[in-house]
């Protein structure tokens, strides 16, 4: 009778641990606590952390039902991030103060570039990932002195302000900077970057000397739209740009930024749209190939905000009724997608700061 007794006992401890385990996995992750890792193999070594600019759930309902290509669903990890800044009277931010917030973990006012409100510099992921002894880099179809690629390497209270970004970017410590925006680089400033280890190259395919830092400037401005043939593509300047980041044994941080499908919401051009998520696609498939073959490699794709309140619609012919509500940034969550160590932390509703003070953490504690 007593070992029936302890038999039952037994088998109600096992069922309630295991009623205890399934409500646990019910529960939604706490987007500001950070995952808990058993080892430090757990955490990424490398990351390519990818922002589509102007890219909420519309930019990538317009491109599931009119592109080929979806390679986003190939992502292991999913979630929902807010995008506002630091201002209570607004919801909506603008590319600085959100680039700011995923550069910093912290957030700021529309237009200041990593400074705080009062114009002190807030050290971003790519300065800390450099006093860990790691390779970065920033790649963007921008001017590359344009508010999102500003914010992970400069600091100033206006993002207008673009000679004086470039100018702090030839000093910067960044291993590759590739994009557009040659003409805000005067001779004066290109004589800083010489001064500062730097070298700089107007084609993909021009020579380069390895051990020294390399700018890409391939247009006066920003580079071409993908559907009227950028060149180089985005695709081509990452692939670059990992080559050259991959040889440091201490790991990589590289930032890419898909920056034009915002444009395409400013203009309200669903075609425009529709080429730059092509562009972000190609991308996307290339990373996360790349990481199946590197697995100590996180990648982490989200946006800085929504542009153009994108909604898809049917026509009366069949075709799809691409509809917007503005011709600016929305307050609309965005999503955040992750592959790799450590991408279970973005299976959650959470604020875009605590995508950069996440990643931060990994670039501390790899």
């Amino acid at each position: 009778m007593k070992l029936i007794i302890i038999l039952l006992s037994m088998l109600f401890m096992l069922n309630a641990e295991d009623l205890q385990i399934q409500d646990s996995l019910k529960k939604p992750p706490n987007p500001n606590q950070s995952i808990s890792l058993n080892s430090k193999s757990k955490f990424p070594k490398s990351i390519i952390f990818i922002i589509a600019d102007g890219t909420g759930i519309g930019q990538y309902s317009l491109s599931y039902y009119a592109n080929e290509n979806f390679p986003f669903r190939q992502f292991q990890h999913v979630g929902l991030v807010a995008t506002h800044p630091d201002d209570h009277l607004k919801k909506v931010t603008d590319s600085a103060s959100s680039g700011t917030a995923l550069a910093t973990g912290q957030k700021t006012y529309n237009g200041a570039i990593s400074v705080d409100h009062d114009g002190a510099p807030i050290k971003t992921v790519l300065e800390i990932a450099k006093d860990y002894q790691m390779s970065t880099g920033v790649v963007a179809t921008s001017t590359v002195s344009h508010a999102t690629p500003a914010s992970f390497l400069t600091h100033i209270d206006y993002r207008k302000k673009e000679a004086e970004i470039a100018r702090q970017m030839a000093k910067s410590e960044a291993d590759v900077i590739f994009g557009g925006g040659a003409k805000y680089w005067s001779d004066d400033v290109l004589m800083d970057l010489e001064k500062h280890n730097g070298q700089y190259i107007v084609d993909l395919n021009d020579p380069y000397d390895p051990s020294r830092r390399l700018v890409g400037l391939f247009g006066a401005d920003a580079l071409e739209p993908h559907h009227e043939g950028r060149y180089p593509t985005t695709t081509d300047m990452a692939i670059k740009a990992i080559d050259i980041l991959d040889n440091n044994t201490e790991g990589f941080f590289l930032m890419i930024e898909e920056s034009q499908i915002d444009w395409g919401g400013h203009s309200n051009n669903a075609e425009y749209i529709k080429g730059e998520m092509e562009s972000l696609s190609d991308l996307v498939q290339m990373c996360l190939d790349y990481q199946r073959e590197h697995p100590n490699v996180l990648v982490v794709l989200t946006s800085d905000h929504e542009c153009g309140g994108v909604a898809v619609h049917d026509s009366d012919n069949g075709n799809l009724d691409i509809q917007f509500t503005s011709d600016y940034h929305s307050a609309n969550f965005v999503p955040v997608w992750a592959s790799g160590p450590g991408a279970n932390f973005f299976d959650a509703m959470m604020d875009n700061t605590d995508i950069g003070n996440q990643l931060i953490k990994y670039v501390k504690n790899r």
